[in-house]
């Protein structure tokens, strides 16, 4: 008597329409219906072929990886599985846009197939810019290759796939310069200053005449700033998210001795609030932030970046300013006057480093060394 064919074992056999079937059943699913894989061919060999491949995936990894499931419908589970987990807007928005650049370019491959060369090129062609996007940075393009990770990780997990090919691949080089950051000349401060109004100028003073982060003056308190004494405390910062989070640092915070003309404006600025909040004609959110929107909300850091781009053509900066920027400006300004690397990095709450290497956009003065005299450093034969 023949012994039976164990279920793994698999066969290879034609079916009504001439093509040969590989087919290897697979233990049952956990709701107890059977899993079977097949996959059809032209050949009797390519089907024993595919077989041979099917048990040897089986025996390394217990999955079998399924031939019709496509990369588009893996985003699909896997954005599903991540909304599923409860998170934040702002968390699925920022990946919500790698996966529609893996969808636009992968989005039609089977996940069986998809081989290390095809995670390389897809990289390299997003590099250069996929259809009408443009060329995309290395520290994106790395986000990006993250995120394909780890939707083929969630196929394997729910049994889909059984290799990853994308943790393989490798990030292209790319030709995308990192931004240069600048800094602005005092005219063109006194001019974006002249034109600002409300919570901008009040951001814009902050960052770029008292060198805060625009996390830091978007998380200020008015528990934070003593009005009488002129004095301000970094406590805190502002997350993607605009929650209240520590400083960025140890050295991030400190407090910091305000000049007239930012009391003036912060005081202006705490009347017109008031005055904002008894006229707002929803609930006012009561943050006691100092920077707000109308209803008492903080202000979020990309409204903050279309309004200073805004501000900068009304008075022809060009180019546009980032937020960060302002404080490159509030920290160069600093070293224009003469003051030492070490006082203007407590100042700004960094690192000496920090304010030599990164904050240095002007030339400046530097230390006043008489050269050695005649017999200095000339050695004497004996």
């Amino acid at each position: 008597m023949a012994k039976r064919r164990a279920a793994t074992e698999g066969s290879v056999f034609q079916d009504p329409s001439g093509r040969w079937v590989a087919q290897i059943e697979l233990p049952r699913r956990p709701d107890g219906r059977r899993h079977r894989v097949k996959r059809r061919v032209r050949t009797r060999a390519e089907a024993q072929r595919l077989l041979r491949e099917m048990r040897d995936e089986f025996t390394a990894s217990k999955v079998v990886a399924n031939a019709r499931r496509t990369v588009g419908e893996a985003i699909a589970d896997y954005t599903a599985a991540r909304e599923a987990q409860g998170l934040s807007k702002g968390t699925l928005d920022t990946n919500r846009w790698q996966l529609e650049v893996i969808g636009e370019a992968l989005g039609s491959r089977r996940t069986s197939t998809l081989t290390v060369a095809d995670c390389d090129g897809f990289l390299e062609a997003a590099v250069k810019g996929l259809g009408e996007r443009r060329p995309i940075s290395r520290a994106h393009i790395g986000r990006i290759r993250f995120t394909l990770i780890n939707v083929l990780a969630n196929e394997i997990r729910v049994g889909h796939l059984s290799r990853n090919v994308a943790e393989l691949s490798i990030l292209p080089p790319t030709t995308v310069k990192k931004k240069e950051r600048r800094a602005l000349t005092h005219d063109e401060l006194s001019a974006l200053l002249s034109v600002a109004r409300g919570s901008r100028l009040v951001l814009i003073d902050l960052s770029a005449r008292n060198g805060l982060r625009p996390a830091e003056a978007r998380a200020l308190r008015w528990a934070d700033v003593d009005l009488e004494l002129g004095v301000l405390t970094v406590s805190g910062q502002l997350d993607r998210q605009n929650r209240r989070t520590k400083p960025k640092t140890k050295r991030s915070a400190r407090s910091l001795q305000l000049d007239e003309q930012t009391v003036d404006r912060l005081r202006t600025w705490r009347a017109k609030q008031e005055r904002q909040r008894a006229t707002a004609r929803n609930a006012w959110v009561d943050l006691d932030i100092v920077a707000t929107t109308a209803r008492g909300n903080p202000v979020d850091r990309h409204s903050f970046a279309k309004s200073l781009k805004r501000l900068c053509a009304e008075v022809g900066i060009d180019p546009p300013i980032s937020p960060y920027e302002l404080r490159h400006t509030a920290i160069t300004m600093q070293a224009d006057a003469g003051h030492s690397s070490w006082e203007i990095a407590d100042w700004a709450g960094t690192s000496e480093a920090m304010i030599s290497e990164v904050y240095r956009h002007r030339l400046k003065r530097v230390a006043s060394l008489q050269p050695p005299g005649p017999n200095i450093g000339v050695g004497t034969a004996r």
